[in-house]
């Protein structure tokens, strides 16, 4: 009787003692990790309902589901836990029950995440408001459960933390999967110094998350449009009907297209309506032309209107998109000197020690309607047209001088070879194409091939175009490494820049100007005059000097001698121009991006349509 007794005083002991220990390990937890959470608050008024809490038992409960978590498979998925929980397992968010003024502090930040182009229902905003306001109106069984509750809401916050800093700083979205997989450019990813900041940020949440505001200036610029439009994305303003007026005259629209010149901001707030298409009207209509890429003009016609008509939530949705890309942190960023292409704008921009110093039009690769290619859009997200050309990062390292077209297979099956079935000179001369045997490795000439025995699925030939004005890469083009096989090249097309929508190649880029920016990187690599002269011969350009006029004449006489020593086999397939590398020391560093919405020559925001179709890519996904 006495030994039991004794047990049961021993084992009452050993609760006290436990109950005694934990306390001692949460005093020493919170007090080990004051300077990381921070000021702990007292239970709110409302919070005194939950009778049955207990936090020195919410304490040791949260601390064995922790345990729980503090495993591979879910740190992998959350990585921020190791640094907010592993050394210091206490409550942030709900120790005492509930941290009134961190929370409301989030939230005001994750309610406000509209200001960076995120709705806050990326990051659950309406179900944390739901479950915290349950707790607050007491809509929480006053059990036991309630630790459950509280550790589920513990994670929810800290995981919108995380998230909301790192789509600040890194993006809120995968920038391969919403750019269809054309995204080739090497990814910076939050690491442990990212993670460690947020946990030391922890005691001064507003301050911490502000300070993960993206800086520069085009993203700042953006932003503050954003907000402007953001409140009336919704107005419904009346349609402008379509009629065209010329300046000078009076048209019962012209006042619809005032209201929203005011709105977009090419009209000043206070200007008022008038039926007259004034001078002043016609300014401002050619200003929302010039960054709509609309051609300017002294009248107001169909296609000036429809762009007017687009409702507010176009801009907002613009602007939405590109400063998401604009968080995306790659690892190459820009220097003092490089090349950049945008796609949407279908130019390329060169800079030198941050002086710009040439730009010109571009073609790019082909595009198609997903409307009318179902099977390319999944779960909301379209994939990349395989014409599309390819955005990325690398750097020109080769200029190659009268380049031959080595006419990528898929081309020569799918056009090409039924050109050559109807007939197999015709287009060979025309084209000034090449035919090489892959079998022998060797030259073969047209009149020996019928192409309609030929397998169309197995072609043992391959197509060249020789080098020459004609030929489809023109003068010169431009070698970057990438997995696609593009580059920059010149074009025997020259009337295509004339198009306003340039979408026209396989994938590669073509440079209106290319012979300028091989000068610039010719003086980019420090060459002398007189090595430029002679490249620029190379290409057919007229000597300049004495030297250049003697170095043109003993290339010829070399020229003579090279195809006189030719067998004979080989000369009905000798072509006078040939291609030459021109290896750069000094490489240049290119950018080939994508921006619906951008900063123009006239400093004012600039808006073009999205011809790859990926800004509803990233809107699907921030949504």
């Amino acid at each position: 009787m006495f030994a039991r007794k004794k047990v049961i005083i021993n084992h009452d002991k050993l609760l006290i003692m436990r109950k005694v220990i934990l306390l001692c390990i949460g005093i020493l937890c919170l007090s080990s990790c004051s300077k990381l959470r921070g000021r702990v608050e007292p239970k709110p008024n409302w919070f005194k309902y939950y009778s049955s809490f207990n936090n020195n038992h919410y304490q040791e409960f949260f601390q064995q589901k922790m345990e729980e978590f503090m495993n591979d498979s879910v740190l992998s998925a959350k990585p921020y836990l190791s640094y907010f929980y592993q050394d210091t397992p206490t409550p942030i968010w709900t120790a005492n029950g509930f941290q009134q003024h961190k929370v409301d502090a989030l939230l005001e930040h994750i309610e406000h995440a509209y200001e960076h182009g995120i709705p806050s229902s990326h990051f659950g905003y309406d179900t944390l408001m739901g479950l915290i306001t349950q707790l607050q109106e007491h809509k929480i069984a006053n059990d036991t459960n309630i630790y459950s509750v509280l550790f589920g809401l513990e994670n929810s916050l800290s995981e919108v933390y995380a998230k909301y800093a790192k789509a600040l700083q890194y993006g809120a979205t995968d920038p391969k999967v919403v750019n269809g997989g054309k995204w080739l450019y090497e990814m910076t990813a939050p690491d442990s110094t990212f993670y460690q900041s947020l946990a030391s940020g922890i005691p001064d949440i507003s301050e911490t998350l502000a300070s993960m505001q993206p800086t520069d200036t085009l993203y700042r610029q953006l932003q503050e449009e954003l907000k402007r439009l953001y409140p009336i994305r919704d107005t419904a303003l009346k349609e402008i009907p379509v009629r065209s007026v010329k300046v000078g005259q009076s048209g019962s629209n012209i006042p619809l297209v005032c209201q929203r010149l005011r709105v977009t901001g090419e009209l000043p707030a206070n200007y008022p309506d008038t039926t007259l298409l004034t001078q002043e009207v016609l300014k401002g209509i050619n200003k929302f032309r010039l960054i709509n890429n609309i051609p300017t003009g002294d009248s107001l016609g169909k296609e000036t209107i429809e762009k007017l008509n687009r409702p507010i939530s176009y801009y907002v949705d613009k602007l939405s998109a590109n400063m998401e890309r604009l968080r995306w942190k790659t690892k190459h960023a820009k220097g003092e000197s490089y090349i950049a292409v945008n796609i949407p704008d279908f130019t390329l921009q060169t800079f030198v020690d941050n002086k710009r110093v040439f730009k010109t039009k571009i073609c790019c690769g082909k595009t198609q309607n997903p409307k009318n290619n179902p099977a390319r859009v999944r779960n909301g997200i379209t994939r990349a047209h395989k014409a599309e050309t390819p955005l990325l990062h690398s750097e020109i390292r080769r200029i190659v001088l009268n380049p031959e077209w080595n006419i990528p297979y898929d081309i020569v099956k799918n056009e090409y070879y039924p050109k050559l079935c109807k007939s197999n000179t015709a287009v060979i001369n025309r084209e000034h194409l090449l035919i090489k045997d892959t079998r022998t490795g060797k030259y073969v000439a047209p009149e020996t091939i019928d192409w309609t025995k030929v397998n169309r699925n197995n072609i043992p030939y391959r197509l060249f175009q020789s080098s020459g004005r004609y030929n489809a890469l023109g003068q010169v083009k431009f070698d970057f490494a990438n997995t696609e096989s593009v580059y920059l090249h010149d074009t025997n097309n020259k009337g295509a820049f004339k198009r306003r929508v340039r979408t026209l190649s396989h994938g590669c880029v073509r440079v209106e100007n290319p012979m300028e920016l091989a000068h610039i990187l010719y003086e980019y690599n420090n060459y002398d005059e007189w090595e430029i002269e002679r490249l620029g011969i190379l290409v057919g350009e007229k000597p300049q000097t004495k030297r250049g006029e003697k170095y043109l004449e003993k290339m010829e006489e070399k020229e003579q001698e090279y195809y006189e020593k030719l067998p004979d086999s080989e000369k009905p397939f000798y072509r006078k121009l040939r291609p030459s590398s021109v290896m750069l020391k000094n490489k240049m560093p290119l950018f080939i991006e994508y921006y619906t919405c951008f900063i123009g020559d006239n400093g004012q925001i600039h808006y073009r349509e999205d011809v790859y179709y990926k800004d509803d890519n990233i809107l699907n996904k921030l949504k």
